[in-house]
């Protein structure tokens, strides 16, 4: 790749800001990515989302001209990305906005001198789209750019009418600016026509009506633009190329994908190699904003992207996960333009590795039982629902991973059948319900007075008198009681915190609140009732304030670990999942690695520093929008309102937060880390605790220390040395211990030999092995396998009460087709009911019924001296 095309997209990136920097709009920075409602659209930069509300906004505004760079991430296309020469997974939009400032004429004349001027695009390589109803912009592309009228296309609504977020809100017609990648692409095709030859590379949107409930549109307040301009279509044209792919954007993966040792970038292999390479980039943007891989929503569509960029890799012959290798490339590529990039390589490449081992594990298998199940269904012409299922099921394939797939072997697929399967298995999963879920549903209510809506002012008061709504007794659990008020202090489990608890007091009864939740919009407190009987009137709810104090202090330092790990891990860093409780913390966060304890130390420290300088935390309220674009930290999952309630630390935390919090960071006291693993794959957990909780923790561990040094007779400082040498004396006692067992698996082994048989094609080993443990049994395996030169072994082992079945088999057996030790070691499994797998060289699998081994090994000796050219029978 030349140097000019190295550096081409980042040259037009840069002239676009340059040029409406110059037209007097304010500059917005490139974003973090937000999540939208669609989970497939999955993420646009959070700058950008407010603004269909600044066009309708009656208040007085910040600006009303702005440029940025919005990046976008959507799998809407996800079965196009690699087949077309325009569509990609993640892409960059040129974007320059007007909100009650200039309007179709200024927005039509500075683009086509940002086009034809700046860019330098031939005018007669142009041709532009307008909606079929808007006079004006047709005027001004006629009348005061010059156009002929043939090169000025009305279409309709589909494709020049640009609608609202919603049902209601701001919409307007667009006008397109289409470039001829010639001729030969389709001499008749025009703009708007499907094909390849007209690429659009500008939207230009003229948001003028703001739709109402009834369908009416009325004028905007504030009339406006909104441009698209994709960088990917633009810098190909400015390359001269008829394809994404071609561009510096993509051509250094691309070439690097090929030095991992891939097929040749040829015509039937190009698709592979763009999805690939497009599918990287999609991930490496996502797992930098901590958008992991999971089997639901944004999570099940990233892991959907690498899944399907791993199978493309397996296509063109690489067998060794690999995706984690380009990103290195992506990274290094876009990393000068997003530094997040680089800040989170570690990150990214970890995870990913993980991810595709974890897929690579059952791709091969799962291919083969395609092929299967495709040979068995050919004569239908299409694969079934229930194959769909279990190949999601057992194999981790997405149907329309596989839709591609069984395309590729002649078959469509039954997707509809799928999501029957799916559908079925969502009712079992919803018929295990625990039994008191079920009896929570079907609550005897009492009913004393209708409440509308239960009023929450725990944020200012502990304790309140209020009317008594209804009560209903808790399924088994005799004494206790769901109690709703009409207003209540206590807060109501949500967001991690649990629910409060204290005391409830009436007119001649007294009760415990022993937690609170909530259901059905309202608030349900949980009563055990300690003396008197329930009865219409006012009761006395009061929160236990010192329990409430506590999760307080957790909560708040909550946030700021959130913070900490962020500054001292990455950005990439988010919450996965928390409890906040009286007596400690939890919290579960994106992560690759486990941390060092050295950082575990700079995060606590930077925890304390906050603690200490005493900040008070800001309480305040703004819309969603507002928030996510002035970056405040929003949770991925969590369903917000248009109001939402923001809780920060000047200088270092801002989140969205419904919980109660501490005024100043001084009341948490202390912060103390307990603990830090990980709970599931790019998932680590950090158990805390604060306040008094800590103080006790620091007591109870120089009572740890002083009890140690009493069982080692010395003293703190000579504690660590004394361990080293404890354990390394235990290290050797424990290498004697395992030579002897060695020596006497060896004598095992020189038995086991006599009953191996040469056969025409190789040697055939089966028998049974007496071990003291488990723990050898590999290490078995890899000596039989290199001993055997040519063949097949199939061991039953006895190791204590466990019986495995291991099975290895020689590289050139594997290579001929003639056997894998993971087939060989199901199909002995399957003789007694059970399943096993592994590696094509080594597998076990456990033997359920003891008993039945000597028949297990009997049936398949006389199978695998076949396979090896022999009769069978003992010999």
């Amino acid at each position: 790749m030349s140097r000019e095309m190295e550096r081409l997209s980042r040259d037009v990136r840069d002239r676009f800001i340059e040029f409406w920097r110059g037209k007097e709009h304010r500059i917005l920075k490139s974003a973090p990515l937000v999540p939208r409602e669609d989970p497939t659209l999955l993420f646009t930069s959070a700058g950008m989302v407010p603004f269909k509300k600044l066009y309708a906004s009656r208040d007085p505004l910040e600006y009303r001209r702005a440029a940025t760079v919005q990046k976008c991430l959507r799998a809407t296309d996800l079965e196009e990305v690699g087949y077309t020469p325009r569509h990609c997974t993640f892409f960059e939009m040129l974007g320059h906005f007007s909100f009650g400032d200039y309007f179709k004429r200024e927005a039509i004349h500075w683009n086509w001198e940002f086009f034809t001027r700046v860019m330098g695009l031939p005018v007669e390589k142009l041709q532009v789209s307008v909606f079929e109803e808007d006079d004006e912009a047709f005027a001004i592309w006629r009348d005061e750019i010059g156009l002929p009228a043939s090169v000025i296309h009305r279409l309709g609504a589909a494709d020049n009418f640009w609608g609202p977020a919603g049902e209601t809100g701001a919409c307007g017609p667009s006008s397109e600016l289409y470039y001829d990648l010639g001729e030969d692409l389709g001499p008749d095709q025009k703009p708007g026509d499907e094909g390849d030859r007209w690429i659009e590379v500008g939207n230009f949107v003229f948001p003028q009506f703001d739709r109402q409930e009834d369908g009416r549109d009325l004028p905007l307040p504030n009339r406006g633009i909104d441009t698209g301009i994709g960088l990917e279509r633009l810098t190909m044209v400015m390359a001269g190329k008829r394809t994404i792919f071609e561009t510096d954007l993509f051509a250094p993966i691309i070439e690097r994908v090929g030095s991992l040792g891939a097929a040749p970038y040829a015509a039937d292999r190009r698709p592979a190699y763009h999805i690939i390479a497009d599918h990287v980039r999609a991930l490496a943007f996502a797992l930098t904003e901590g958008i992991l891989p999971s089997n639901e929503g944004r999570g099940y569509v990233i892991r959907r992207i690498l899944r399907r960029a791993a199978v493309q890799g397996h296509r063109l012959g690489l067998r060794e996960p690999f995706l984690h290798r380009l990103a290195a490339t992506a990274v290094a590529e876009m990393g000068s333009v997003y530094p997040e990039l680089r800040k989170a390589e570690e990150p990214i490449r970890v995870t990913l590795q993980a991810e595709e081992e974890r897929f690579e594990a059952t791709l091969e298998q799962g291919l083969s039982r395609l092929d299967e199940l495709a040979g068995k269904e050919a004569s239908d012409g299409r694969l079934s629902g229930r194959s769909l299922f279990m190949l999601y099921d057992t194999f981790g394939f997405p149907p329309d991973l596989t839709a591609v797939l069984a395309r590729e072997r002649g078959l469509e697929v039954d997707l509809e059948g799928f999501e029957r399967e799916m559908d079925g298995q969502r009712e079992r999963s919803r018929a295990s319900a625990t039994f008191h879920d079920r009896k929570d549903r079907e609550l005897e209510w009492t009913r004393f007075r209708d409440c509308a809506q239960v009023r929450f002012v725990g944020y200012e008061k502990l304790e309140v008198e209020a009317p008594l709504c209804r009560i209903a007794p808790v399924p088994e659990a005799d004494g206790e009681w769901w109690v709703v008020a009409a207003e209540t202090p206590f807060y109501a489990e949500a967001g991690g915190q649990v629910g409060d608890v204290g005391t409830i007091r009436g007119e001649g009864l007294a009760g415990t609140v022993l937690d609170t939740r909530a259901a059905d919009g309202e608030t349900r407190h949980r009563v055990r009732l300690e003396e008197g009987t329930w009865a219409p009137g006012p009761v006395r709810l009061i929160v236990d304030a010192r329990a409430r104090a506590s999760t307080m202090r957790n909560h708040t330092a909550t946030h700021l670990l959130h913070a900490a790990l962020r500054r001292h891990l990455g950005p990439h860093v988010t919450q996965a999942g928390s409890l906040v409780a009286p007596d400690r913390l939890r919290f579960d966060f994106t992560h690759t690695g486990a941390m060092t304890p050295e950082q575990i130390e700079q995060v606590e420290r930077t925890v304390n520093e906050q603690v200490m300088a005493d900040t008070a935390v800001a309480i305040r309220h703004s819309t969603y929008d507002e928030a996510i674009a002035e970056g405040v930290t929003a949770l991925f999952g969590e369903k917000y309102g248009d109001t939402v309630r923001r809780i920060g630390v000047e200088g270092f935390s801002e989140e969205l937060c419904g919980g109660t919090h501490v005024s100043r960071t001084g009341e948490i006291g202390t912060f103390t880390i307990l603990s830090e693993a990980g709970i599931a794959a790019g998932v680590r957990r950090i158990e805390a605790i604060t306040g008094t909780g800590a103080v006790e923790a620091r007591l109870e561990q120089r009572r740890l220390v002083e009890a140690i040094r009493e069982q080692l007779r010395a003293a703190p400082e000579e504690i660590p040395d004394r361990i080293r040498k404890v354990l390394e004396e235990n290290q050797k006692l424990k290498k004697e211990v395992a030579a002897l067992k060695t020596r006497g698996a060896a004598d095992e082994l020189a038995d086991l030999w006599r009953a191996g048989r040469d056969l025409p094609n190789g040697t055939l080993l089966v028998s049974e092995l007496l071990l003291e443990d488990t723990g050898g049994i590999r290490e078995v395996g890899d000596r039989i396998r290199a001993r055997l030169g040519s063949g097949i072994g199939l061991i039953g082992v006895r190791a204590g009460s466990k019986t495995t079945l291991l099975a290895v088999v020689t590289d050139d057996l594997i290579e001929a087709g003639t056997a894998r030790a993971d087939a060989v070691v199901r199909e002995a499994a399957e003789i007694a009911g059970g399943s096993g797998g592994g590696r094509p060289h080594l597998a076990m699998a456990g033997v359920k019924e003891a008993g039945r081994l000597e028949e297990i090994l009997a049936t398949m000796r006389d199978r695998l001296a076949g396979r090896l050219g022999g009769s069978g029978g003992e010999g």
